[in-house]
């Protein structure tokens, strides 16, 4: 494990007062939004107070145990750097590329409640920061309807097949087979009578004849 850092947390000097964040809560969700969304600088630091803003009302909406749940799954993420023996000190403190790093790690650990610490805060902060206007018109989202406009393609139908393979039959048709089926039935059920009647008629003889004899 690396010695104590001496790195200075991340500055985080335009948040307001917040309903469900603590500053300290904010400056480690400003650090993850920065080490997630602008690794290489593409995200303002404006965007990024922004973003610590609208994920603390968007968390404030969900009810007391949900809220004390995330906010202990921050600690986790937090004190990670301890965690995993990268440093004795918070996550914020930690160079942008040794968060990202982290992070990554993190995310990937066979120990589920620390993997789930973050991918839950991870969820929320991706779908709250792909929200905002201007990441909405980057993925070509330009209404509030989230009506993605492209060009249109033409489209082909499928070409129909000379013959299907399915064998269509007429309703008269399958009734005149039903009726012939029926009397087939009939006669061959009248011909077994009648060879159980001649078989019986000539047993019949046969008794009268040794009678006779």
């Amino acid at each position: 494990m690396a010695a104590l850092s001496t790195t200075p947390p991340v500055f985080f000097p335009s948040a307001p007062r917040l309903r469900t964040l603590s500053r300290r809560d904010a400056v480690v969700v400003r650090a993850m939004a920065e080490a997630m969304f602008s690794e290489d600088g593409e995200a303002s630091a404006a965007r990024l107070d922004a973003l610590v803003t609208d994920v603390d009302v968007h968390v404030s909406a969900a009810s007391k145990p949900v809220r004390l749940g995330l906010r202990l799954a921050l600690l986790v993420v937090r004190i990670a750097p301890v965690l995993f023996f990268v440093s004795l000190t918070s996550i914020e403190r930690l160079p942008l590329a040794a968060r990202v790093a982290l992070l990554s790690r993190l995310e990937r650990s066979p120990l589920s409640a620390l993997s789930l610490a973050f991918i839950g805060w991870r969820t929320v902060m991706t779908l709250v920061f792909y929200e905002h206007p201007t990441e909405l018109a980057a993925l070509g989202y330009t209404s509030n309807e989230r009506t993605r406009y492209k060009r249109g393609l033409p489209v082909l139908a499928p070409p129909v097949p000379a013959e299907s393979g399915v064998r269509l039959v007429d309703e008269s048709a399958r009734g005149d087979a039903d009726d012939s089926g029926a009397h087939a039935a009939h006669v061959a059920h009248a011909d077994e009578s009648g060879e159980h009647a001649a078989h019986d008629h000539a047993h019949d003889a046969h008794d009268a004849h040794d009678e006779v004899a």
